[in-house]
């Protein structure tokens, strides 16, 4: 066994400092090492650790549990806990024993929690406990009476409400409850009080920022309130709610038709252009859950089943290819793109396949093309045909000798000359040009 203070350092600050519930650790002989206040007071006694004291010390009667065979029991089963119903001099309560290590794995002894009959709720009608995901040690918890006055409040009660226990008891709840709109919480205490059944509600609170899921408990002498903070969970799914109308824009975005696709070849996502694409062609509406191969075009279906066993590991898969239409079995050419999706352990959980009618569009392309290569055609033909003449042109003006020519005669001379120089020049432009087309 460790020393007590090593001991205590193993509790959560939140059990040694409940009112609600008992704490000890024990050994394997029941002998006590660790006990919380609540727990010290089954003794009468201040501090249990200023005396020697066995667990069975606390019962009713010490005859009617053999503790050490529990506690063997007990430390068979390292992983998991055990639990009895014990009565103590006072009153009983419900126990629940677990191993105690350290972070390295040692035993440190035996964990004790006891949740006593008090935390049970008494309706009008029948007795019931809290709520599985309820816990007063660790929630917000207070009760209220009748006339709507706190008779007792648990220490994260007190930090709500900014205001110690004996300051907030007598003190109705709609007299120190931090939020303006209390009232409306009025209508959830009267239904709960008038139905004898709990209510549950989610509110969120504007001064401190924060969730809360609302359980209102009826009892015979009043209500039971708790307060769980729910402000993870619910920015959480705030997250994941944008995070999908993020994909989902980016997949609307697309001019594809995106399917995305688990691991178990079903459907999880697509877009609108999808949904069309399946009703258009199989005359189905898409959904998610749907088997994906059963909306693989012809042809298509074929590929994808030799080189699943790639898309799958992670392979991105990229081609073109032509697709028969349902009617006139015309061919339409489909660009199609399978990519992999991957989670944030960078661990492959599915596939994305895009496909896009790119029939048109290369249609346009091959227009472009045999434009672009008639243009070519006549580069080359001005560059190559009309050059050799005006060469010649050129030639033979150089040989004219201007000094036989009157003065009318020699400017039209000149004039000739810039033409067929700024001839020239176009010719040798466009040669250019088409060489860099080459």
């Amino acid at each position: 066994m460790l020393k007590v203070k090593e001991i205590e350092a193993l509790i959560p600050q939140y059990f040694k400092q409940s009112d609600l519930i008992y704490v000890c650790v024990v050994d394997i002989e029941g002998q006590i090492w660790f006990s919380n206040e609540k727990f010290q007071r089954l003794f009468d006694a201040k501090i249990v650790s200023d005396f020697e004291l066995n667990f069975t010390e606390c019962l009713k009667d010490k005859s009617e549990f053999d503790i050490h065979a529990f506690l063997i029991e007990v430390t068979g089963k390292p992983n998991r806990g055990e639990t009895v119903e014990l009565n103590h001099k006072s009153h009983p309560a419900k126990w629940e024993f677990t191993v105690l290590m350290t972070k390295e794995g040692d035993f440190s002894g035996i964990l004790g929690i006891g949740y006593p009959k008090q935390v049970v709720v008494s309706s009008f009608s029948t007795d019931y406990t809290f709520p599985k995901d309820v816990n007063p040690a660790t929630d917000i918890y207070f009760q209220l009476n009748h006339k709507w006055q706190i008779q007792k409040a648990n220490e994260l009660a007190e930090k709500f409400f900014e205001m110690k226990e004996d300051k907030l008891l007598g003190n109705t709840i709609w007299q120190i409850y931090p939020e303006k709109d209390i009232y409306r919480y009025a209508l959830e205490f009267k239904k709960a009080k008038e139905s004898k059944t709990m209510r549950i509600f989610e509110d969120f609170n504007s001064l401190n920022g924060r969730w809360y899921k609302i359980y209102i408990l009826p009892r015979i002498s009043g209500i039971d309130v708790v307060f769980k903070d729910i402000s993870q969970v619910q920015n959480l799914s705030e997250e994941i709610k944008q995070l999908q109308l993020t994909l989902q824009s980016v997949l609307e975005s697309s001019e594809e038709s995106v399917f995305l696709v688990g691991k178990d070849l079903k459907v999880i996502g697509y877009n609108s252009s999808a949904e069309k694409l399946v009703k258009q062609r199989f005359n189905k509406d898409l959904q998610d859950g749907d088997k994906f191969i059963n909306y693989l075009m012809e042809e298509i279906d074929e590929v994808f089943l030799k080189e699943v066993e790639s898309i799958l590991s992670g392979k991105f898969k990229c081609f073109e290819l032509a697709v028969p239409t349902k009617m006139t079995k015309e061919k339409i050419l489909y660009s199609h793109k399978f990519f992999p999706l991957i989670d944030s352990q960078e661990n492959v959980v599915g596939f994305g396949y895009a496909c896009k009618d790119i029939n048109d569009q290369t249609k346009h392309s091959d227009k472009i093309k045999s434009q672009n290569k008639l243009m070519r055609d006549v580069l080359h033909n001005q560059s190559t045909v009309l050059r050799s003449p005006l060469s010649s042109i050129l030639g033979l003006l150089e040989l004219i000798d201007d000094s036989q020519l009157d003065k009318e005669n020699k400017k039209y001379l000149s004039y000739l000359k810039a033409l067929a120089q700024d001839l020239d020049k176009i010719i040798r432009q466009n040669s250019k040009k088409v060489s860099d087309l080459d």
